[in-house]
Parts: structure tokens; sequence; C-alpha cells
């Protein structure tokens, strides 16, 4: 898929929805806060950059070639960090944060969507950026990178980047040097059908080693690759519904072991039915099955989802931005079923895109942070 086929699926969705309106959504048991973004906001992340132990938010700006960085007070309030946006490359459609030169700041990689290449931007812990020596880098994947995910891959505690290769159905890994820098071109690996978009990574089998998950649009699958701390993986793959897209790990059963999140949407729009919400749970031995009830029903166009604690219960619950509805969708993890909340569908602005999930203000809840994509703003809710 070229990047005009790209396009041409994007506007056959916002052709179908729209017209729709959300109707009846209300902002439930959250006070709302609106920040001002760059051109079409997408991936959020949270982290703290800054190192004062407050959450931060970032954002990839799709189409101003940045993101953004929002500096938390942990009472609820941010700023923009001085100097934001930064330049990222052309398209930046994920973020990821590590310390990726060892100098104890968070730094920060973005995969630009569009053209083969990679942003990595080093940070100062001040809530400053700038690219890494020879950033933006280009990288051999197939067509171009979309979704990019991070951890120690092979054991020698630094982080390494894992980006999607779509076109070949492969996973594209590159092992750290250290000091900003990647031994490029990397290494690939075989995955299911079409690993489009996302990718996250985790311990999913409870062997110390980092583990990576890819959605496979086409092949209804999900594949772990399990890793062996030493640069090498081996494959498994598991059926799910049509159509997975958005990924989130997370434990949302409270038992101790990460299960899968996957949001699942009708790539032409034109099944609805098809967008769903499911579920695999975890054994912490490498082995996935679906959760009572999964999939679940969800809102139109639910491209991403984010996993946290929303109600202090200590169990994971999920968000899933429905894009062309305007709303949120929430269900709520538990030890014997997960559950939409009972304020769900939630409003969340016009076309909300990307989500995460942080206790912004310190009181023990989960607040989400989702980027309206029209809207050009990241709409925080603090939860009452």
């Amino acid at each position: 898929m070229n990047k005009l086929i790209e396009s041409v699926i994007i506007a056959s969705l916002f052709a179908v929805g729209c017209h729709t309106q959300t109707r009846g959504l209300e902002a439930g048991p959250f006070r709302t806060v609106h920040l001002a973004a760059g051109s079409h906001p997408n991936i959020v992340t949270v982290s703290d950059i800054n190192q004062d132990r407050n959450p931060d938010i970032l954002v990839a700006n799709g189409e101003s070639a940045n993101f953004s960085v929002y500096l938390g007070d942990g009472k609820g309030g941010f700023v923009q960090a001085a100097g934001s946006p930064f330049a990222a490359g052309p398209e930046p459609n994920d973020i990821a944060v590590a310390d990726f030169n060892g100098d104890g700041n968070p730094d920060v990689v973005v995969p630009n969507h569009g053209v083969k290449s990679v942003a990595v931007l080093l940070g100062n812990g001040k809530g400053q950026f700038s690219f890494a020596p020879g950033s933006p880098f280009s990288v051999e994947n197939r067509p171009h990178p979309h979704g990019v995910a991070v951890a120690d891959f092979n054991g020698d505690k630094k982080p390494d980047i894992a980006v999607d290769s779509w076109g070949e159905n492969k996973v594209l890994v590159l092992f750290a040097r250290g000091d900003g820098t990647f031994q490029n071109p990397g290494v690939k690996f075989d995955v299911g059908q079409m690993p489009y978009q996302r990718l996250r990574a985790g311990d999913l089998n409870a062997d110390g080693n980092a583990d990576l998950v890819t959605s496979n649009f086409e092949g209804k699958s999900v594949s772990v690759l399990f890793g062996d701390g030493h640069g090498s993986f081996t494959r498994r793959d598991f059926s799910v519904p049509p159509d997975p897209f958005g990924v989130a790990i997370a434990d949302v059963n409270e038992d101790g072991h990460p299960d899968i999140a996957l949001a699942h949407y009708s790539g032409e729009g034109t099944d609805p039915s098809k967008n769903a919400l499911s579920v695999m749970l975890g054994d912490g031995k490498g082995n996935f099955l679906p959760a009572k009830g999964s999939p679940f029903q969800v809102g139109n166009y639910p491209g991403t989802l984010a996993a946290g604690d929303l109600n202090g219960d200590g169990i994971a619950d999920l968000v899933l931005p429905n894009e062309i509805e305007g709303g949120l969708t929430i269900y709520l993890g538990g030890r014997n079923a997960i559950t939409v909340a009972g304020y769900s569908p939630l409003r969340a602005g016009h076309t909300p895109n990307g989500v995460a999930i942080a206790d912004f203000n310190h009181d023990g809840k989960g607040d989400i942070v989702v980027s309206e994509d029209e809207d050009n703003d990241l709409l925080v809710l603090l939860a009452k």
C-alpha cells in the first residue's frame, strides 16, 4: 500500500463518517482542560521528561513535522516546554521515550510516515530536545515506518528501536550504540501479514527479556516475537478478529500477567461491524486466549487505544478514541470480567486520535489525554 492508496483509505473513512455527530455524550466524571497543539496531532505518550516526578505529555504533530511537549505541574496544570514544538522530520506518526545516549535524560524517537526515516532527539532533562548525530536517518523498511517500540532487545543495557516494515511482513530492529546512534540497516524479523502501523514491547513470558507484539491488519492475528535477550526472537501468532490495528500491553485481570488489547476498525469504513476491542489474556508463559466477551463493542474508527488504571482499583482499564464519532469508549478491567464503564461513551471533541492514561494530579486516579486531530489540540480529562 503506497501513500496515495493510504490517502484514499483515509478519505473513504471520513466520507463515510463526516455526517456522523456525537449525541448524548457527556464529560462524565472528568474535568476538561484543552492544550493547543501543532497541525493534526496524532499519537500521544506520557513520560517524566524534566524528572520532577510529575508526568508530562508528548504528542506527534503529523502535518507540522514536529512534536509538542507539555510539562505537568503535578496538579493537573501544564505549560508547553520552552522551544516546543520541536522538529521531528516529515509526518511524525508515533513517539516513544528512552535514554538513548546514557546521560540519564529522557530522549525521543519518532518514525517519519511517508518517508523511509526515523528521527532520534536527545533531551537535556529540562524539556528541550535536539536531533542526535545523523538524525533523522534512513531505514531499510518497506514502504516507510509507521509505529515504533523501544526496549533493550540484546541485553547490553542500551535501549534499541523496532519499527514496522509492513510491506514485507517484517519488523526492523535497530540495535543501539549507546550514544544516540544505531546500527543501521538493522535486522529484520518475520511477523504476520501486514503489521500495519502499531507495534509495542514488553516482557510477555516473564523471562526477563523484552518481547515484541505486532497487530497484523490483513492477517487477522497478532505476532509475538519472544526475545532471547541476545537480539534474536522466536515467533508465535495468535488469531484475533478482523482488522487489528492499535495495540496496548497491560494486565487487565490482575493475575500478574501482561495481556494484549487490540483496537479493530473496518479498513475502508465499509463494514462498521468490524470496529471492536479485543483482549487476549496472557498466562505469563507466552500463551494468550480471548477474554470472556471479547470482542467488545466500540464506536466508529477506534484506531488506537490506551491502558491504565482509571478508577484506582489497581487494575488496568482501556480507552479507545472513536475518531469519526468524537467520543471515547471506556472499558474497566477486572478480576472476573471486562465491563463497559457506566459513563461510556465519553465526549472527546472532534476526531479524537491518540490517547494515553496517567495520574496527572497525584490523586490516585488515572486521567486521560487525547489528541483532537481536526481541532489541533489536546484534551486532558482529569478525574474528579
